[in-house]
């Protein structure tokens, strides 16, 4: 879980999602605030990506582990707000890890 520090407020996610610039990546798309700020990140699930609620938490588990790892590597000054693309497949976590790396390196984060 991400530390309390590193969670953006729902005011902040409104916001960024408001004003925000979007990069994209394979499986996900990231908005991103476009003021420099403290590194802050959300994820957000819908019920049409994973319609069962522990499918969702098992994403979003693993989507801010792969967060955490990029926040200790000093990745991020912005606020991040992550959504996952409609797929077909269940994607793994390595593919999960390229992904999102892939899409803060086109953020310039």
């Amino acid at each position: 879980m991400l530390p309390r520090k590193h969670r953006a407020t729902r005011a902040e996610i409104e916001q960024t999602i408001k004003n925000g610039a979007t990069a994209s990546g394979d499986f996900f798309y990231a908005k991103m605030s476009r003021e420099k700020e403290n590194p802050k990140f959300a994820v957000v699930i819908s019920k049409k990506i994973e319609k069962t609620a522990a499918g969702r938490h098992l994403l979003k588990r693993r989507i801010n582990s792969v967060i955490e790892r990029e926040i200790l590597k000093g990745k991020g000054k912005k606020i991040v707000v992550f959504f996952p693309k409609k797929i077909n497949k269940r994607i793994n976590y390595k593919e999960i890890e390229k992904d999102i790396s892939a899409v803060l390196n086109k953020a310039h984060l």
